[in-house]
């Protein structure tokens, strides 16, 4: 990954280094594997080490340091290396992992330069979030052409069993809405499936990197009005992808939603959307509030929704071209109607 510009960024900031903890999605970015009890040194100078227990089988181009005492090894090391000042991530640590660094080290809190060096996303990034979009979009393109389930839960096993065959993880937990749940937008119940608008919110990992797609299903047969209110939303969603680009304020970009929706805005109540990577949600927010310009390289849902007495959310990913937007979802919007 970007180790290279990291490594900029810590010197810029006067850091000799920074260290990560294996529960730390940065630990991720910069191995590619999940290691448990593992911990990543990357000095501002160098070539980074990796702190792995004995036990562990592993298979990494990084050096790698087979540890008995994690604690022991690191301060031999940093003392070896002359590194007095280390970058941590607060957010992803443990009080003891806290505890220990600040008694070796004086540390500083890197967590936005983390953030905001995932924001943009390398070649083969976009490759693991295109292909994970993909095996989301067959996934649901099943569940529409197979549509047998009387439950909410029936709908999530099915997408669990699908992610499985697929060799992936889970993004996160599905949310399958229907009737009146589909008006809570983090809705989580396993009710029987009611008539009505019905959204499925989900997304499979592969190779780490997220998908994460919304659509939204009739049960039974939609009045005029309902197909008006869908297709309204359809249409919003649909202009506000055409203006993503590069140097696009984002702020903008929801503020058009909310104007298009008019006084159908108060029940629009989440951000239009949010970064996408190995966090499903990461930065940057897709938001009236947010102060960032879109930038080449980031991908980022868009997913606006109307939540009354019924739910209607539409949600695609989007990358961020060298002139324009590339869309990763493919799997169709129009009003599905399962046949049963």
């Amino acid at each position: 990954m970007k180790l290279k510009s990291f490594q900029k960024k810590l010197l810029e900031k006067k850091v000799d280094g920074a260290l990560l903890f294996f529960r730390d999605p940065n630990f991720f970015y910069f191995t590619q594997q999940n290691i448990d009890n593992s911990i990543l040194l990357i000095p501002a100078k160098g070539k980074p080490l990796l702190f792995v227990n004995k036990l562990e089988d592993v298979n990494v181009s990084i050096k790698t340091i087979m540890y008995d005492d994690p604690y022991k090894d690191l301060r031999s090391t940093l003392k070896k290396l002359n590194l007095k000042i280390l970058g941590i991530n607060e957010f992803a640590m443990t009080v003891k992992q806290k505890r220990f660094i600040s008694k070796t080290a004086k540390t500083v809190d890197i967590e936005k330069i983390l953030r905001t060096l995932r924001e943009t996303k390398t070649d083969e990034e976009i490759k693991n979030i295109q292909k994970a979009c993909s095996i989301t979009d067959n996934i649901l393109s099943k569940i529409v052409k197979q549509f047998h389930f009387k439950t909410e839960k029936e709908v999530k096993d099915f997408i669990k069993i699908e992610a499985i065959k697929e060799g992936c993880e889970l993004s996160f937990e599905p949310v399958v809405a229907s009737g009146k749940g589909a008006s809570i937008p983090h809705y989580s119940g396993n009710k029987a499936i009611k008539k009505g608008f019905m959204i499925i919110d989900m997304g499979v990992k592969y190779r780490g990197y997220c998908a994460d797609i919304t659509r939204t299903v009739y049960i039974g047969t939609p009045s005029d009005k309902e197909l008006d209110l869908y297709n309204k939303i359809l249409s919003i969603q649909k202009l506000a992808i055409k203006m993503v680009k590069p140097n696009q304020k984002i702020s903008e970009i929801e503020a058009f939603v909310r104007k298009k929706l008019g006084s159908d805005d108060k029940y629009f109540t989440h951000s239009l959307g949010h970064g996408l990577g190995i966090d499903v949600h990461e930065s940057p927010t897709v938001s009236i509030k947010s102060k960032k310009t879109l930038e080449k390289g980031m991908v980022i849902t868009i997913e606006p929704g109307l939540y009354n007495q019924f739910g209607i959310r539409i949600e695609d990913d989007v990358l961020v071209t060298k002139k324009g937007y590339a869309l990763l979802s493919k799997f169709s919007k129009a009003l599905i109607i399962p046949k049963f």
